[in-house]
C-alpha cells in the first residue's frame, strides 16, 4: 500500500457489493474477469477466468458541482451519460477514447484509453482526480480527492489508471472537467506526398501560435471511413470564442489546402478500429489487430513513413497518428495474422509498441507479457496476492 492510499471508512454502495464478490473469490482462489460494458473484451491479452464481475450495473452520478469543474461518478457510468450531463452545464470531460461512447468510465480509466483530444488535454491519467477501488483481497481503497487542488493519492491514482483491473476493481472515479468551447470548428488540411513534405507540413502546423484542441493525421483508408475524400489528411479541431477561432483559422489557412469539415468526423474516427475491410462496423467476430507505436514527436513523420511501407501490401490496413504526442496506431485486418503484426514490430524496433487488440492466438507470439519486471510483479502481489483479478490480461 502506498503512503498516499487510504482505506475507505465509508465505502460506496458499489464498493460494498464488489467487495463481497471479491472476498468470496479470494477465499476460494477463484479468478475473476473484471469488465465494464463488455464492449472491448477482445482488448488486452485473454483473461483466464470463468467468473465475470461486471461494473456496468453500478452507474450514476455521485457528486457534481459545476462550479468546481469536477464530477464523481460510479464506474459503470457511460461516456455518453457523462457527456450529456456535463453539456447541460456548458462543460465536458475532454477524453475521447477509441471505441463506442457506450463504454464505461471505469473501463476507460482501467485501460488508460485516450484519443485525439490528448493533444491538448492530456491522457486519462491527467484527467482523473480520485479513485475508489477494491483490491484482490477485498479491501476498499481511496486515492486522490474530489477537488482539483487535492494532490493526495497522486501516485495511487496514476497506478490504477491503465492497470487493466489487475490490482483492483474501480468502483468510483472523480474527473476533472473543462468549460466546453463555445465555437467548435473542425478543419482538414491536405498533406503532400513524401516524408520531407509531410515533416514540413506537420512542423508548420504545430509551430503556429494557435492552440488546436486536437491534431490527427489519417491515411487514405481512414479518411474514407470517416466520410472524407480518400486522401492523406491532417484533421484539426479548434474551439474558443469567435475572435480566437477566426484568428486560428486565418493562421492555418495561410498554410494552404484548408477546408472546413463536419465535426462528425471525430466520432467516426473513434470507431474506425471496429470496421473490417470492405464491411460494416460490428459485423465480424474476430478483432482487428491494433498496434500503437510511439516515438519522439519530432520523429513522427519518419515513423509514419516507416509504417506506411510496413503495411502497404496488407489489404484493408489503415493508420492514423497524433503528431503532437508522437503516437501512431496501425489497424490491420485479422487476415494479416502473425506476418502482418510482425512486419510492423520488426520495422519499428527503436520505438515503443503497445499491442491494443489482437486475435487470441497472436498474443503469446507478438506480446507475451508486459509485466516481467520485478517492480510490476511486487505491486501485483501487494494488491492482488492470489492473482484473481483479470489474470493473464497483462501477460504471464
Amino acid at each position: 500500500m502506498t503512503a498516499s492510499a487510504t482505506l475507505a471508512s465509508e465505502p460506496s454502495v458499489a464498493a460494498q457489493a464488489v467487495r463481497d464478490v471479491i472476498r468470496n473469490s479470494f477465499e476460494q482462489a477463484a479468478p475473476l474477469r473484471i469488465s465494464g460494458g463488455s464492449n472491448w473484451l477482445d482488448a488486452g491479452r485473454p483473461v483466464t477466468a470463468e467468473n465475470n464481475l461486471s461494473l456496468a450495473e453500478h452507474s450514476g452520478v455521485i457528486d457534481y458541482v459545476p462550479g468546481d469543474l469536477t464530477i464523481t461518478v460510479s464506474a459503470g457510468a457511460t461516456l455518453r451519460e457523462i457527456e450529456r450531463l456535463t453539456a447541460e452545464h456548458g462543460q465536458w470531460f475532454p477524453l475521447d477514447p477509441h471505441g463506442s461512447e457506450d463504454g464505461t468510465i471505469g473501463a476507460t480509466i482501467a485501460s488508460g484509453s485516450f484519443g485525439p483530444l490528448a493533444h491538448s488535454f492530456g491522457r486519462a491519467r491527467d484527467l482523473v482526480l480520485g479513485v475508489e477501488f477494491v483490491t484482490g483481497d477485498g479491501k476498499v481503497v481511496r486515492g486522490g480527492g474530489r477537488v482539483v487542488k487535492n494532490v493526495a493519492g497522486f501516485d495511487l491514482v496514476r497506478l490504477v489508471t491503465g492497470s487493466w483491473g489487475t490490482i483492483g476493481a474501480i468502483t468510483e472515479v472523480t474527473l476533472r472537467l473543462y468549460s466546453r468551447p463555445p465555437l467548435p470548428v473542425s478543419l482538414a488540411l491536405t498533406v503532400p506526398d513524401g516524408q520531407p513534405a509531410l515533416a514540413h507540413r506537420i512542423k508548420s502546423l504545430l509551430s503556429l501560435p494557435s492552440s488546436p484542441l486536437a491534431v490527427e493525421l489519417v491515411d487514405t483508408e481512414v479518411a474514407g471511413l470517416t466520410g472524407l475524400p480518400c486522401n492523406k489528411t491532417l484533421l484539426v479541431a479548434l474551439g474558443g470564442n469567435r475572435a480566437a477561432v477566426a484568428a486560428q483559422m486565418d493562421s492555418i489557412a495561410a498554410l494552404g489546402g484548408m477546408t472546413e469539415i463536419f465535426p462528425e468526423v471525430w466520432r467516426r474516427l473513434r470507431v474506425v478500429d471496429d470496421i473490417p475491410a470492405g464491411s460494416h462496423p460490428y459485423d465480424h467476430p474476430t478483432p482487428n489487430i491494433v498496434l500503437r507505436v510511439s516515438a519522439l514527436p519530432a520523429r513522427i513523420s519518419d515513423l509514419w513513413t516507416t509504417l506506411e511501407k510496413a503495411i502497404e501490401q496488407i489489404p484493408g490496413a489503415r493508420m492514423h497518428a497524433t503528431p503532437g504526442l508522437g503516437i501512431a496506431r496501425c489497424i490491420l485486418p485479422p487476415s494479416a495474422g502473425f506476418e502482418g503484426a510482425h512486419a510492423v514490430t520488426e520495422a519499428c524496433l527503436n520505438t515503443t509498441i503497445v499491442c491494443e487488440r489482437m486475435p487470441r492466438e497472436l498474443w503469446p507470439l507478438i506480446s507475451p507479457t508486459v509485466v516481467g519486471d520485478k517492480v510490476s510483479q511486487r505491486i501485483k502481489r501487494a494488491f492482488d496476492p492470489r492473482n484473481i483479478l483479470n489474470p493473464g490480461i497483462l501477460g504471464r
